[in-house]
């Protein structure tokens, strides 16, 4: 790793922290337990990674990681769905359809279009995994503003982040594969950059505090 590489790596272990101490301290990991285990995980990775480069900054174990980030993204954004949708039948129903027929198609276009997961080829098939998460999120997202479901701030920041940052991941990983293994380092700066910005708004969102309660009757205390 470059100097630049282990500073960004350091600051988003900061950021990551502050993101973990804000869940439980403003008590809003109950608003998305996945997404506790997906920041746990993250943090994990990047110390054993940048602390310990020799055994864990290593293409196989970058594939292990990646796999296990790719599956918690997926349950965040399927628990994203849930929670915004339990207490109202119609639309809940509406998001099965949707739910279902997206990880229907996600699983048939990764399993049936991308080859074996492995660190050569992993421009073919993580833009599969990035978009299904993204597919998901976006989803969610439409239905939410379309049956006008009242979601927390905390869960709404999730998404408003995740989503973006993927929409980079996947151009990177486009640009990877056009110019070849040799831009893997500066690639690599770019994409530790932008996780360094998603995980700072992160942070500042789960300490934000609640917007205050409207005074019934527009009456000022």
């Amino acid at each position: 790793m470059s100097e630049l590489q282990v500073v960004l790596a350091h600051a988003v272990k900061l950021a990551l922290v502050a993101v973990l101490a804000g869940l439980f301290v403003r008590g809003r990991a109950r608003l998305c337990w996945s997404f506790a285990a997906y920041a746990v995980a993250i943090l994990a990775g990047n110390v054993v990674a940048s602390l310990w480069p020799a055994g864990f900054h290593t293409p196989s174990f970058w594939v292990l990681k990646q796999g296990v980030y790719d599956a918690l993204k997926m349950v965040v954004a399927l628990e994203l769905a849930w929670r915004a949708f339990e207490a109202f039948p119609g639309a809940m129903r509406t998001a099965r359809v949707a739910v279902l027929a997206l990880l229907v198609l996600s699983t048939v276009a990764l399993g049936a279009l991308t080859p074996p997961s492995s660190y050569m080829t992993l421009w073919e098939w993580q833009p599969g995994v990035a978009t299904a998460a993204l597919w998901l999120l976006t989803a969610t997202a439409l239905l939410v503003v379309w049956y006008q479901v009242p979601v927390h701030d905390w869960q709404r920041a999730i998404m408003l982040g995740l989503a973006p940052y993927l929409l980079v991941f996947v151009t990177l990983l486009g640009l990877l594969e056009r110019r070849g293994w040799a831009a893997r380092s500066q690639l690599g700066i770019l994409d530790s950059a932008a996780y360094l910005a998603l995980a700072t708004f992160w942070a500042w969102a789960v300490w934000r505090r609640d917007p205050a309660p409207p005074v019934p009757g527009g009456v000022r205390p």
